[in-house]
């Protein structure tokens, strides 16, 4: 049945070339976003379309569209002409993977295949990424290219089939078929002397196709802010560099993807005297939280006394982040929401961007002590939508305006950036419970925040607790529990890694919580952005001070 054009016909067997690559079933998403590509019309039409080819059919309550028939070249895996599932067919190593990338693949692999001689393949593509592997449409072809790998369970488990490794790596499953995915789950030990144990995942991760992130950074005000000290061989458009520090008698410091680098200039009275006088606004004061915002991207400077006079100055780089919106896209809706992390890691930009979202449909009262959220007044609704912003005119009293916002301005959000004392924190704990949602940034990992007698109770709080023989911990009969329910119903815990920015969704803050406060390992979902493509998965980890 030709229901289409010849063009359109064009279209539909270049999409089909496209998708059926690795497989010969593929997701019905998957063939509509690579016909979407192609500027074909697929809304209720995509019946219409398979069956007006002679080499597609739609299965499983049409759910999976199958390629019966191999009209392509032959790089294109082998139809299921058949109803049992295609076998995986080995691929030849093609002439991309350089010496370099077989390495890395090798390195991988012998990362993810030491407890276990199976792992979800989210694992996989995570090890590979952190060492700079293309993975995107790739696993089976990378998998495919090694003599040691398969794929198995709908290409949801990678195999190590060939033990090329030291003792240590776990020895192949040659003879029983991989255990079906949810029994995949590697043990964690009870202690773990860093901060961050290593991870089991528990289910299969995903990827998909999302935009990929760009940063802007307004670097013509921070070089006509310095002047005449010399940073021309900094590179501020890299999003890896994120302070600045001009201190008298010293040379001048850059902090590059966490590393302070060194530059060959002396600075002097003057220098810093000067920048200060270029100020728009002046220089900060403590009525300020000694901070003041400049630039289209927000930079910020504060001061450095030493006796009551000015020595130097901190300049944090300012960034707006475009394409950040899939990280949270579906898991911030009617929540309470935390954002904690590092220094520098990206909670208030994080913070813009929920509030850009969140303030499309809803009322959302944004609290911006310092400017540092949205800047002057007119650059509001570019940074921020349609939130209203509230600046106190003393930061230290910032929880008199987040009252005031509940009182006066019929909010359904209310957001803050930096919770800092306790009594702020009790404040938004009487904000939620007049069901007003709550989006909040605070320093410090959730593992510091459990323990942190001034803002743990955000999380519920904590206390020792006596309890009997029966649910004593490790035979310990005095344990930490929390105090009450937590003000925030999901946390999302930004890390820095080595291949860029991690987030981590803790979704049920008040099992977890406790389980931190008796070392025991929690359950996270991860997503992160690497090129064009988002991956997902579901964690286990352990987590201490």
């Amino acid at each position: 049945m030709m229901a289409t054009s010849e063009t359109e016909q064009s279209a539909i067997e270049a999409a089909a070339k496209e998708c059926f690559v690795d497989n010969s079933r593929i997701a019905v998403s998957v063939f509509i976003t690579a016909l979407q590509k192609r500027r074909v019309n697929t809304r209720n039409r995509l019946t219409r379309i398979v069956d007006s080819t002679d080499y597609l059919k739609l299965t499983q309550s049409n759910n999976v569209v199958v390629l019966t028939r191999n009209t392509f070249a032959a790089k294109v895996i082998q139809p299921a002409l058949s109803s049992s599932p295609p076998l995986p067919l080995p691929l030849p190593l093609p002439s991309p993977f350089q010496d370099a990338e077989k390495t890395a693949i090798k390195a991988a692999a012998k990362e993810c295949f030491v407890n276990s001689s199976t792992v979800d393949a989210a694992v996989f593509v995570k090890a590979l990424q952190k060492r700079k592997v293309v993975t995107r449409k790739r696993l089976a072809l990378i998998v495919g290219a090694t003599e040691y790998l398969e794929m198995a369970h709908n290409n949801t488990v990678v195999v190590l089939t060939k033990n090329i490794f030291p003792e240590e790596t776990a020895f192949p499953a040659n003879l029983p078929p991989p255990p079906p995915r949810n029994n995949i789950a590697w043990p964690i030990q009870d202690t773990v002397p860093s901060s961050v144990a290593r991870s089991a995942h528990l289910s299969t991760g995903a990827t998909r196709a999302v935009p990929p992130l760009t940063f802007d950074c307004d670097t013509d005000a921070i070089v006509d802010l310095l002047g005449d000290i010399n940073i021309d061989h900094l590179a501020l458009e890299d999003p890896g560099v994120t302070d600045i520090f001009i201190d008298v008698g010293s040379n001048t410091v850059a902090k590059i993807n966490g590393e302070c680098v060194e530059y060959d200039q002396v600075i002097h009275h003057d220098d810093v005297d000067t920048i200060l006088q270029k100020l728009p606004n002046g220089a900060p004061t403590a009525k300020q939280s000694n901070r003041v915002i400049f630039g289209q991207t927000l930079h910020r400077l504060a001061t450095v006394a030493y006796d009551g006079i000015v020595t130097g100055v901190t300049i944090r780089v300012g960034r707006s982040v475009l394409g950040l919106l899939p990280i949270f896209e579906g898991l911030v809706e009617d929540k309470n929401v935390l954002l904690c992390g590092a220094p520098n890691v990206g909670k208030t930009t994080t913070l813009r961007e929920i509030c850009k979202y969140l303030s499309r449909k809803k009322c959302l009262c944004l609290i911006d002590s310092s400017g540092e959220v949205c800047g002057d007044a007119e650059n509001k609704s570019r940074i921020v939508g349609k939130s209203r912003v509230f600046r106190p005119e003393d930061p230290n009293n910032q929880y008199e305006t987040l009252l005031d916002c509940v009182r006066n301005h019929s909010p359904d959000v209310i957001a803050i950036d930096e919770l800092n004392t306790k009594q702020e924190v009790e404040v938004c704990q009487t904000i939620a419970l007049r069901s007003i949602r709550m989006v909040a940034s605070v320093h410090g990992n959730i593992e510091d925040l459990v323990f942190n007698p001034m803002l743990n109770k955000a999380l519920g709080g904590s206390t020792q607790a006596l309890v009997s023989d029966r649910v004593a911990v490790d035979g310990k009969k005095v344990v930490a529990q929390r105090t009450t329910r937590p003000i925030f119903d999901i946390v999302i815990n930004i890390k820095r890694t080595e291949v860029g920015l991690e987030y981590w969704f803790i979704e049920d803050v008040a099992e977890d919580a406790t389980r931190i406060m008796q070392g025991k390992p929690i359950q996270v979902r991860t997503r992160r952005i690497v090129g064009d493509e988002m991956l997902e998965t579901m964690e286990k980890v352990l987590v201490s001070l």
